[in-house]
């Protein structure tokens, strides 16, 4: 029995996952979450974390996601705009030296792709764009069962298609949908706009908006506006087969999805508007992309024994 360890290493939270390959079929066995281990410790809390959520099981391999760009070669990060901390480093070798795992570094949006062409919402599909909105705002384009990564492994970075105007961007830009969407951002601007210092994450912007505060509804219209344009966006540049969004932000469709669907059909012109659905594997969908890598390295390895 093969035991695969997934790490969806996010902005926010880091979730783990721990599953058995049994006969070629993936089956979960348990899962945890904790606060993301920030800065120049980083690498040492999640090892540490990792430790205590394997107990007495050893894994076969890891698989770990990474918010941004990384070398292929190296497996070093090249750019994390929502964790700047990484960039340098190659996280699946820091933890595979800490933890006497073999892994290997797959980046966020990739990941939550994979996970949902071949285990969620996007499987049976030839061609489907992922968008995962969360902390960040990550996607992938997977066509035949394969993601496109570019000819720089930069493609799919929808969060920061920028318009040039708004507010400034982590990644330096303004006017991206990242700083309009993206988790803490979307909080972040409720507080503003009620003039409070509260550090509201986005499922507070929700509640208040279900609460029927009207600052909250405002600034998930402005969010949902530029949802809609970022979707349209997408059409126009790979016109994909499907479109499945999942992240964090997607537990909430009354108040993300669906508004932003509707105003991307409103104001489609040329667009092919093709199925637009929810992922299935929810939050948890980059921590099962984490583990199909895990699953592809103990593969590759086995492949290597026998040539």
């Amino acid at each position: 029995m093969t035991l695969l360890l997934g790490v969806d290493n996010g902005g926010t939270r880091v979730k783990l996952l721990l599953a058995r390959d049994a006969g070629g079929r993936l089956e979960h066995v348990r899962t945890a979450d904790a606060p993301t281990p920030r800065g120049i410790g980083a690498m040492d809390e999640l090892a540490a974390i990792t430790r205590g959520f394997l107990g007495d099981d050893r894994a076969d391999a890891f698989g770990i996601t990474v918010a941004g760009i990384f070398d292929e070669a190296s497996g070093a990060v090249v750019t994390s705009a929502n964790m700047r901390w990484l960039e340098g480093l190659a996280p699946a070798r820091e933890l595979s030296d800490r933890l006497g795992i073999p892994g290997v570094v797959v980046q966020d949006g990739v990941a939550t792709a994979i996970a949902e062409a071949v285990l969620g919402a996007g499987r049976g599909a030839d061609d489907v764009f992922v968008l995962a909105l969360g902390t960040g705002i990550a996607g992938a384009h997977v066509v035949d069962g394969a993601v496109r990564k570019g000819a720089h492994g930069g493609a799919g970075e929808i969060g920061h298609i920028a318009t040039g105007r708004g507010e400034k961007c982590t990644c330096g830009q303004s006017g991206c949908l990242e700083s309009l969407l993206g988790g803490t951002r979307l909080g972040a601007r409720w507080d503003r706009a009620r003039g409070v210092h509260a550090q509201s994450t986005a499922v507070d912007v929700v509640h208040g908006a279900e609460r029927g505060d009207e600052s909250a509804r405002a600034v998930l219209d402005e969010a949902t506006s530029a949802l809609a344009n970022g979707l349209l966006s997408v059409m126009a540049m790979i016109d994909p087969g499907v479109i499945v969004i999942g992240g964090g932000l997607s537990n909430s469709p009354e108040w993300i999805i669906d508004p932003a669907v509707d105003k991307a059909r409103r104001q489609a012109t040329f667009h092919a508007i093709p199925p637009i659905v929810r992922a299935e594997l929810g939050s948890w969908a980059g921590a099962w992309g984490a583990v199909l890598a895990a699953e592809q390295r103990v593969g590759d390895a086995l492949r290597l024994e026998h040539t």
